[in-house]
């Protein structure tokens, strides 16, 4: 089956096109990943042209999520391919999809190209390795340089690993989804409904089969997976274009509103985007994609946005992609908005994904108005008492978002935007003054742990469980399994650990209780203009106040110098007389047990796949090797020190 000369390109193709496009929301709500315009054309009408060129006249198209509509995109296309659609009621998977196609497909090599890549590379690199071998099952496109880089591959190029031990390391490259496939590879179907491409091409490899991997030169390949992403593609394209490489062919100029100037920049527009958007109401706009169908109001403010067709769009926005309230997957935020007087069909709402204990939060524009709703469950029973807690800490002075709404019914909350910059962000800034940033929050802390406190315990306000000595040993027993055992393959504590926690643990539980955040961070506090709110208090409960100070100045988000560090501690205790001393005295402790805990988080948080959190192991374990040896802690100190170690720093 191997034997074809290299000029008798394969005529059948499968697209895969079942995805939901996760990654991609809330645009994907609109419509699916496949029919996402780069510079005005559908990513998969993109993938279907390169195939006709190549010589493919049959396509094969697995369809799930909005098959409707990329059916309709496909029977529009005018191109010699013909299509053929084999809808999945559940997804099937990149290998279990084949197994409706394989009476069309079992007679000669086809191509496999998922669906939601941007993709400029030549045919016959492909077909050689195809036919290097007998014994090749498949020759699949890699990338060395950029995405995951999960794979490796032996000297003579055939795939060893799929999942590496090692991702982004030297001679790792990513799978990026197009693959010639000899009808081989049908021998190794399993007998499951689901399965993916890979389990495929391993079941193959353990009877003797292999994949060839193809570096091609001179190519260009994306994935549409996320919203910077899909940005990205789009700049890169452009430049790509203007210096003569490989997917430059992709760009197209009438789409371009910026098209003479600087590289970067880019305004990618449907020319049918209707008014105000004219020379006379020129959109402010920089590195944007405006879907048609999207309105765009007088001085409207744009940068790194995608906006979805049939949005309305005002006032000031970035990082982000918008899309109708109409297009809302959840019936109870469009009538979240009709409870707050704003019309759907001039609504744009911004998904800012799911965070911890349950809860899923949107941004919503009407206008020049903006509002923050959270939609959250009960599995955690705090999540319940946020709006409670919000006024009575607002009514005690702590500075805290508005309730908007709150419709428990719904499990719905609508608050007061404060926008995005944070702490940690104004932290990182060339020149940021930490005494003046920490100011209004200290003050803030201070007012938690006086008036908010009495307000809370003369009203018998529901709380989480107070912070005791078990809650403490809790906290050990995270970072004990989510990073020494889990991440580091230690049996447990190594000797006098956890011994000196429980000091720590015991110091803390003898303490005056008040009113803690209990997560007291640098992002749990939004900053605008000089002011302040604190976010994220659903879980405050009674404890000991140099925790909250704790969580705040020893946070691994932002590295507060020693004698910064002293000055802020002493200036809350100015702030607050009657836990200052105190906090003082036991500050040191109080770091001790936080930063275990937030060490123990990160760890579990990196095995659930959030590798962001892995860089703040080392600020964590520094600062706790820190507080641990002002505390005559020596096995903790050593431990936080075998931490850096184990993290590649000395």
């Amino acid at each position: 089956m191997n034997d074809q000369p290299l000029n008798d390109l394969p005529q059948k193709a499968v697209i895969l096109a079942a995805g939901l496009g996760t990654r991609l929301r809330p645009l994907t709500w609109v419509q699916p990943k496949p029919l996402v315009p780069l510079w005005g054309q559908p990513l998969i009408i993109r993938l279907v042209t390169m195939l006709e060129r190549w010589g493919v006249r049959e396509i094969l198209v697995n369809l799930h999520w909005r098959p409707e509509q990329i059916r309709a995109c496909l029977e529009s296309h005018v191109g010699p391919a013909r299509f053929q659609f084999f809808p999945e009621q559940e997804i099937l998977g990149t290998g279990g999809a084949l197994r409706a196609m394989r009476s069309a497909l079992q007679e000669a090599p086809f191509w496999i190209v998922n669906a939601d890549i941007v993709a400029s590379v030549a045919p016959a690199p492909f077909q050689a390795a195809l036919q290097a071998h007998d014994r090749h099952v498949a020759a699949a496109w890699l990338e060395p340089r950029k995405g995951p880089r999960t794979v490796e591959t032996a000297r003579n190029h055939r795939i060893t690993t799929y999942h590496s031990g090692h991702p982004g390391t030297p001679g790792t490259a990513t799978f990026c989804g197009l693959q010639l496939v000899s009808p081989r590879l049908f021998d190794f179907m399993p007998s499951q409904a689901v399965c993916s491409l890979v389990d495929l091409y391993e079941t193959a490899a353990s009877a003797g089969w292999s994949v060839a991997g193809v570096r091609a030169p001179r190519s260009y390949w994306e994935d549409a997976g996320t919203v910077p992403s899909y940005l990205r593609m789009h700049a890169e394209v452009r430049r790509r274009a203007r210096c003569g490489q490989a997917g430059g062919e992709l760009y197209e100029p009438a789409h371009d509103a910026q098209g003479g100037t600087q590289s970067g920049g880019f305004l990618s527009l449907a020319p049918t985007t209707p008014a105000p958007i004219t020379p006379a109401t020129p959109l402010r706009a920089r590195r944007s994609v405006i879907w048609d169908g999207a309105r765009i109001a007088p001085r409207a403010r744009l940068q790194d946005v995608v906006v979805a067709g049939g949005a309305v769009v005002a006032g000031a926005w970035h990082d982000t992609a918008l899309i109708p309230a109409t297009a809302a997957p959840d019936p109870a935020l469009t009538e979240t908005l009709q409870r707050l007087g704003w019309p759907l069909a001039e609504t744009a709402l911004s998904f800012l994904g799911e965070r911890g204990s349950n809860r899923s939060f949107w941004r919503a524009g009407y206008g020049a108005q903006r509002a923050m709703l959270v939609r959250y469950s009960l599995e955690r029973p705090e999540n319940g008492r946020y709006a409670g807690h919000a006024q009575l800490l607002s009514a005690a002075g702590v500075p805290v978002p508005r309730v908007l709404l709150d419709w428990p019914e719904a499990r719905v909350l609508a608050l007061e935007d404060w926008g995005n910059t944070d702490l940690t962000r104004l932290m990182q800034r060339r020149g940021a003054n930490a005494e003046a940033l920490y100011e209004p929050v200290l003050a803030a802390a201070a007012r938690l742990h006086t008036v908010a406190t009495d307000a809370a315990c003369r009203s018998g306000l529901a709380m989480e469980p107070a912070f005791d000595e078990a809650l403490y040993h809790w906290e050990h027993d995270l970072f004990r399994t989510h990073l020494l055992v889990k991440r580091y393959g230690m049996d447990g504590f190594p000797a006098g650990v956890a011994e000196e926690l429980s000091c720590a643990a015991r110091m803390l539980a003898g303490a005056s209780p008040v009113v803690v955040h209990r997560d007291f961070q640098s992002s749990n506090v939004l900053c605008r203009r000089g002011r302040v709110a604190l976010i994220d208090f659903q879980g405050m409960r009674l404890g000991a106040a140099a925790y909250d100070l704790a969580s705040l100045l020893c946070d691994p988000y932002v590295s507060l110098a020693p004698a910064v560090r002293t000055r802020l501690l002493a200036r809350y205790a100015v702030l607050c007389p009657a836990q200052g001393a105190a906090v003082q005295a036991s500050f040191a402790w109080a770091a001790v047990q936080r930063l275990v805990q937030a060490l123990g988080a990160f760890g579990r948080l990196a095995q659930l796949g959030h590798r962001q959190f892995v860089g703040y192991l080392v600020p964590a374990a520094t600062t706790l090797e820190e507080m641990a040896v002002a505390c005559g802690l020596t096995a903790l100190a050593a431990l936080a020190r075998e931490i850096r170690k184990n993290e590649g720093h000395s």
